[in-house]
């Protein structure tokens, strides 16, 4: 077992996170495939409130030890979180998504991937403005298929 501890003092937090983990690739798990189990502890402190929160999290990874050591464990996934998290403003900013009514059964889940798809699409054509695009779209909403896509990618 290896671990990796990791503080930091930002956004008017601070943060402890302690990762724990277990190489299991020769024991025989009824789970296939699984070559490391991890512990992520995190404890958060809001310096305003001096409200404190802690929590444990298990990982599980198909990767091995010397590709994915602790420390590059709790990096990726730190970096997981970045990407939803920006992945979540864009899709606020663009569709309004917080705003959206839409909660009958699958109508949110559905709806947030068809919201994954769009911004998908749109940033692998190249469109650097997403929102730009989309309210162009709101107007004319065949003209992505009319015209070249390279006329909305004038910058901001």
């Amino acid at each position: 077992m290896y671990s990796f501890e990791q503080h930091e003092k930002q956004h008017g937090r601070i943060e402890f996170r302690k990762i724990s983990v277990l190489n299991t690739a020769k024991m025989e798990l009824s789970f296939p495939g699984v070559q490391q189990v991890a512990l992520l502890h995190r404890e958060r402190e809001i310096v305003s409130s001096q409200k404190i929160s802690k929590e444990d999290v298990f990982l599980i990874t198909d990767l091995e030890f010397p590709l994915l050591d602790a420390k590059e464990f709790c990096r990726l996934k730190r970096m997981y979180w970045d990407i939803e998290n920006k992945l979540h403003y864009r899709k606020d900013f663009v569709f309004g998504e917080d705003r959206s009514t839409i909660r009958a059964k699958h109508g949110p889940q559905n709806m947030s991937s068809l919201r994954n798809f769009a911004v998908g699409l749109l940033t692998r054509l190249g469109i650097t403005n997403v929102k730009r695009c989309v309210e162009n779209l709101q107007h004319d909403q065949l003209a992505l298929l009319r015209r070249p896509y390279l006329e909305y990618r004038k910058a901001a």
